[in-house]
């Protein structure tokens, strides 16, 4: 392909053997990482300025205020990354997407200002589920023959989608209770996603993994390591991103009714297995709080990330822990599939392997703290142990990040 003339920065390209599509691909991955390390600290500086910050108290990890304005950041490049690509690639399609976004963004930012009561956050939820079905077609729409289902009625494809963006929505959002956990997932189902979606040219839901991609590696990487410039997402920021992973699960809206649209019934175990661990803890924690007469959005430290802090992992073990126990759900879901097991059989399977490895951990560790106090005392010193040795590398990150090489030389001579 030939480039534009009337930028010149763009003949390189005309020397690389690139489609269209690879160099789209590309951007929305390269843009982000290029942008966010600048655009972060200026928005956490300016958060610190006008005290737009979260607070610590009883529930929460943090011993000082942090900047709560990952939303904007997020929000921000995504809209600058989607501006930049549609000089390439048409992305009429997705600006009714953008505008849904833009509204989950703002209320959740007035939630993180002046907070808002959950009655009103789940309306809008579901308000904004419901634009995304009948206005832009996104929805489940087919369960790909598992269990014998392939298209359903509008009645039963409306309350599935109803459901599972709630389910999404809200996992994201209690997910983001320790450094990198929300970004770390999501970082996850990006990179996953997008190769799925790229294998298969659904390439609207391609560039919307990639472009989350390059979005939440820095993210993360600030997240977890900065502590001049560390900043949480906040409900703005987690609401977006549990909006972009819903997307992504999505089938893309041109190929509905396209006969390979139900070619693959191993899909709902592949997200099931991908997203087990935000997914797993969300369904445990809600069950509990409604069994006990509360609400399921009721703030509490029962999630499996607070128990794993709470017996003396890090915050960068926990989050790795997780999403090593969501690799292994993955892995489960790839090996049954590779053996051709029956999809009904599989999806059971896979949620077994997530029951044993989240809600397992989750009561192992509840029965040692109350039943076995000197088994619960070995494991927190291992834990404790385990959290000093990465923190001799997580600090060597965060002197990079904050410091620059300069300080790591003279912290050295030092």
């Amino acid at each position: 392909m030939n480039y534009p003339s009337h930028i010149p920065l763009l003949q390189i390209f005309n020397t690389v053997n690139l489609t269209t599509m690879d160099l789209v691909y590309w951007l929305a991955v390269l843009i982000p990482l290029v942008m966010m390390p600048i655009v972060l600290p200026m928005v956490v500086l300016m958060a610190r300025r006008k005290r737009l910050t979260d607070n610590p108290n009883a529930r929460k990890a943090q011993n000082r205020p942090v900047p709560v304005m990952g939303g904007t950041v997020i929000m921000l490049v995504i809209c600058v990354t989607s501006v930049i690509i549609n000089i390439f690639y048409d992305m009429g399609n997705l600006f009714p997407v953008v505008c849904v976004m833009t509204i989950l963004y703002i209320f959740g930012m007035l939630d993180d200002i002046i907070g808002l009561s959950w009655q009103f956050k789940f309306c809008l939820q579901v308000l904004v589920i419901m634009l995304l079905f009948f206005g832009c077609n996104y929805g489940v729409h087919t369960f790909y023959g598992l269990f014998g289902i392939e298209t359903m009625p509008l009645w039963a494809d409306c309350l599935v989608t109803l459901f599972s963006g709630l389910l999404f929505l809200n996992a994201v959002n209690f997910a983001d209770g320790i450094d990198g956990l929300a970004s770390g997932i999501g970082l996850l189902a990006g990179l996953v996603m997008g190769y799925w979606n790229y294998r298969h040219d659904y390439e609207t839901q391609a560039i919307l993994s990639f472009i989350m991609v390059g979005v939440l590696f820095t993210f993360f990487i600030f997240n977890v390591f900065s502590k001049r410039y560390k900043m949480y997402m906040g409900d703005s920021g987690s609401l977006v991103l549990g909006l972009f992973i819903f997307l992504m699960a999505c089938p893309e809206p041109a190929m509905v009714g396209a006969r390979e649209f139900l070619a693959d019934n191993y899909i709902v175990s592949f997200l099931t297995a991908l997203l087990s661990a935000i997914i797993f803890d969300l369904l445990r924690v809600a069950t509990a709080r409604v069994l006990e007469g509360k609400s399921p959005f009721h703030p509490d430290r029962t999630h499996l990330h607070h128990i794993l802090v709470d017996v003396g992992l890090s915050h960068l073990l926990a989050t790795l822990w997780i999403i090593f126990g969501n690799l292994i759900v993955l892995g489960i879901w790839y090996l049954t599939a590779s053996m051709g097991m029956n999809a009904n059989l599989q999806f059971l399977v896979v949620i077994l392997t997530a029951v044993a490895v989240f809600w397992g951990k989750y009561y192992h560790i509840v029965y040692l703290r109350e039943h076995k106090p000197k088994r619960y005392s070995r494991l927190a010193a291992r834990c404790r142990l385990a959290s000093n040795r990465a923190d001799k590398f997580s600090n060597l990150i965060t002197r990079i990040i904050d410091g620059g090489p300069r300080q790591i030389i003279k912290h050295s001579i030092e």
